[in-house]
């Protein structure tokens, strides 16, 4: 059985290796829910997957805006506000969950959503913000040691 969603870092992929690895780890969450699901596991099973991928993304989330807060991103706290709301969304599904053992399939368009439009729309803003960084201090002829 193949992945629903698929890391490929060339579609996903940010350039900040941390921030990838954790957005695979991420992905990984995401198909353990989705096959476990489909797959008719106990509510139980399907139940810790979710909150493992809960729990993984509320991490994520912290440790992004902690890179964000290192880098010197300006829009910090727009990018966080956005993560309170899909904490939010994902909550309420885990609740939704808990009362009724269903997953919709809204719940999977969402995880779709929030890698095509939050990883390659949101998140490649604060990277965009660190190459202006590097490119003004070579301007000003800071040389940049490169590994």
């Amino acid at each position: 059985m193949s992945d629903y969603f698929e890391w490929d870092v060339a579609k996903y992929g940010i350039n900040v290796p941390a921030m990838d690895h954790e957005h695979e780890i991420l992905i990984g969450h995401m198909n353990a829910v989705h096959s476990l699901y489909l797959a008719g596991a106990s509510p139980t099973e399907v139940g810790a997957a979710l909150e493992k991928l809960a729990a993984y993304t509320r991490k994520h989330f912290a440790d992004e805006e902690a890179y964000m807060e290192r880098i010197g991103f300006p829009e910090l706290r727009v990018h966080a506000g956005i993560h309170k709301q899909l904490l939010a969304r994902i909550s309420a599904f885990a609740a939704e969950f808990a009362r009724t053992s269903t997953l919709s399939d809204e719940f999977f368009s969402f995880l779709k959503m929030w890698l095509k439009a939050h990883i390659c729309g949101i998140d490649v803003k604060y990277v965009a913000h660190t190459v202006p960084v590097s490119l003004d201090s070579a301007a000003h002829g800071i040389k940049l040691q490169h590994h």
